[in-house]
């Protein structure tokens, strides 16, 4: 129930701060080339494929960060499940039904809007935002070398494979999950879908239940899930906002509209 309070006053808060829109107006156009960002979308999410299918070439069978600090170790033995491998499981699920439900969000609400462009070439900026983002922590993973929580807890062969026992920081799965929400709704938020609050508070709340799994998991520790939800969320601002803003003419996100009520600001 905790996790999910900060989705739920998000959503609000996006909500009541929302100027009245209809909800079968079109989606508001962003800036983007299908040639140019697919071929950078093919080219990050290649590279970082590559990289995690080289886990048993790269990834590091001695740990260069062996040993967690006092909080870290506190909170790994704290919320570790007595099946750990269960919350492994489960949060392997939500790595594939998190952006299946977003991205489907988008191109049906494109559909249904009547600019089908719309939802694909959202559907690509997600993408791309992830592909970045997976790149960056697949690269880190590797040079960091930190031994995950269940071999510093006494069972290094819980999972199986000793490539992959020392690549903990920071968490692949907390990273994705976090890059597909804030992406997918900052996406939403700027084409003024109807549902984008919504969307952008239950992948939080999704986010965040994927960080409490990966832990209870036994294969993060505080640390790696909270750099994964940082460098994710900023990544998955940082790629619509900064290269696919709303085309000339457009409202900006952010900007004072003037409506029949007064002033409303646009997002």
């Amino acid at each position: 129930m905790r996790l999910a309070r900060p989705a739920a006053v998000l959503v609000a808060v996006c909500v009541a701060a929302s100027p009245a829109r209809a909800a079968d107006e079109p989606p508001v156009p962003l800036t983007y080339d299908w040639a140019v960002d697919g071929v950078v979308t093919g080219a990050f999410a290649a590279s970082a494929l590559t990289l995690m299918l080289l886990r048993d070439d790269l990834g590091p069978l001695q740990c260069k960060w062996c040993t967690p600090g006092s909080v870290d170790g506190d909170v790994a033995r704290s919320v570790a499940w007595a099946n750990p491998k269960a919350a492994s499981t489960l949060s392997d699920v939500l790595q594939v039904a998190l952006p299946l439900g977003a991205l489907a969000y988008g191109v049906v609400e494109g559909y249904r809007l009547g600019q089908p462009s719309a939802g694909w070439s959202g559907a690509l900026i997600v993408v791309e935002s992830v592909s970045i983002a997976m790149l960056v922590n697949t690269a880190v993973k590797y040079a960091v070398g930190r031994a995950r929580p269940y071999v510093w807890m006494g069972t290094p062969d819980l999972y199986g494979n000793p490539h992959d026992a020392n690549l903990s920081f920071f968490s692949g799965h907390v990273t994705f999950a976090f890059a597909t929400a804030v992406s997918a709704g900052t996406v939403f938020m700027m084409q003024k879908l109807p549902g984008a609050p919504i969307v952008l508070g239950v992948g939080l709340g999704v986010a965040a239940f994927t960080s409490y799994l990966r832990m209870a998991a036994e294969q993060h520790y505080l640390t790696d899930v909270l750099a994964g939800a940082a460098i994710g969320s900023l990544v998955g601002w940082a790629v619509p906002v900064l290269f696919h803003p709303p085309r000339k003419g457009a409202p900006q996100p952010g900007a004072l509209m003037p409506t029949p009520a007064g002033i409303a600001i646009a997002w």
